[in-house]
């Protein structure tokens, strides 16, 4: 049997998502029609290859699921502690099974959703906890429990567009390196040593590369430790703060990348504090939240200074105005909905935008290194064979010297 994740609507036009099983997708999709649902979207459920799966980490995923599956349950009317209980025949990740049976332990002992979710908090994010803690105090947890996973639906997206769209860019850099080291290592020697057998000069292309070869061939050990040193020092950089800002700075500064990285960083916040918003979360505690959740200082400094300005009497497009991370249309568009007093609506409109940018952003990305990969590999073997034939042509000279 194969497992289907599904999108359907029913009768009265509410949207259902959850997981069947079944032998072929159209068996699968004959049995949501007889169940009188409209299917919408229903494809294979994707599981994440083993060879990037942290040990013991649950999928975003089989998350997204599980908010999806909670939600439908309790929006059908089955209490918390039964829908839970109903849940844990149907979790396939080990992991997350435990979960569930911890959360529907708590819950047995008079513990709340959120005050359950508390307690593992590497598995639920402080921006989904408190999205639950106010759903329970207003009596729409289900509902809550659907954006939460509208949420992690789209931010799981996100990260597969990224990862799909750099990963033929570093499978070619990958496979470039690999090509020149072996020139470098096996092939440069090789010629080398006929070279110096037959009395030829070396010129000096050929003993650059000769060299560098004799370098890597001879302290193997020492170009290891020191590509380590690098890469452990510059780690170790990024956790000082002034650093990663100057950092996180340039980032943002440089062509092509650092519009990349604003519209996924304005993607993603709008969405959440859209949703937070749409969920009853106050707006100051909604913008604290989005401050904590980003990995980018100078977006963290921007969204505590719009923080401070709106506990102020101010207005949040009025401060990231003065942000110069912000784009304009985006900026603009929040300041309609906050006049209109449909600023969460307008944020999640925001979201859906940039999501559309950011996919035609990494496709212009990927046709511009794609190129540039191919013209650096070109002029690095193109280097390598000029030093190997400029002494060929000595070597000729030479032989055709003795023979005259």
């Amino acid at each position: 049997m194969t497992t289907f994740a599904y999108q359907v609507r029913d009768k009265t036009g509410k949207r259902i998502r959850g997981l069947v099983e079944a032998i072929s997708e159209q068996m699968a999709a004959d049995n949501l029609t007889q169940q009188g649902y409209l299917i919408t979207k229903i494809s294979q459920r994707r599981k994440s290859p083993l060879l990037f799966s942290m040990p013991g980490r649950i999928p975003a995923d089989d998350m997204t699921m599980f908010y999806f599956q909670l939600s439908n349950l309790i929006e059908s009317g089955i209490p918390l502690m039964t829908a839970l209980e109903t849940m844990l025949g149907q979790v396939e990740n080990p992991r997350l099974n435990k979960i569930v049976q911890k959360l529907t332990t708590c819950i047995q002992n008079g513990t709340s959703l959120s005050e359950a979710m508390d307690q593992e908090p590497n598995v639920f994010a402080m921006l989904y906890r408190s999205m639950v803690r106010v759903g329970e105090t207003s009596g729409n947890l289900g509902k809550n429990l659907q954006y939460i996973a509208e949420l992690n639906e789209a931010r799981s997206e996100m990260s597969h567009q990224v990862a799909s769209s750099l990963a033929y860019p570093i499978v070619l850099m990958v496979a470039s390196i690999a090509v020149i080291m072996f020139m470098v290592v096996w092939i440069i020697p090789t010629f080398t040593s006929i070279f110096t057998q037959a009395g030829v000069e070396l010129p000096l292309p050929t003993k650059i590369v000769y060299n560098l070869s004799q370098f890597v061939k001879g302290s193997p050990l020492l170009l290891i430790c020191a590509l380590g040193s690098i890469i452990i020092g510059f780690k170790f950089l990024l956790k000082v703060r002034d650093f990663k800002f100057a950092w996180d700075r340039f980032l943002l500064s440089l062509p092509y990348v650092g519009p990349l990285i604003k519209r996924i960083e304005i993607a993603r916040w709008t969405r959440a504090i859209g949703l937070m918003l749409s969920s009853g979360v106050p707006i100051l505690k909604a913008l604290e939240i989005s401050g904590k959740l980003t990995q980018n200082l100078v977006f963290e400094k921007n969204y505590k200074d719009a923080y401070d300005s709106i506990q102020g009497g101010g207005k949040l497009a009025d401060t990231l105005r003065n942000s110069n991370v912000f784009f304009n249309d985006a900026i603009q568009m929040i300041s309609t909905g906050e006049n209109s007093g449909t600023l969460d609506k307008m944020l999640y409109k925001i979201a859906g935008y940039y999501d559309q940018l950011t996919a035609r952003s990494l496709k212009r990305l990927t046709s511009i290194i794609e190129p540039f990969f191919v013209v650096f590999m070109g002029l690095v073997v193109g280097f390598i064979m000029l030093s190997i034939m400029l002494p060929m042509f000595d070597m000729i000279t030479v032989v055709n010297k003795g023979h005259g």
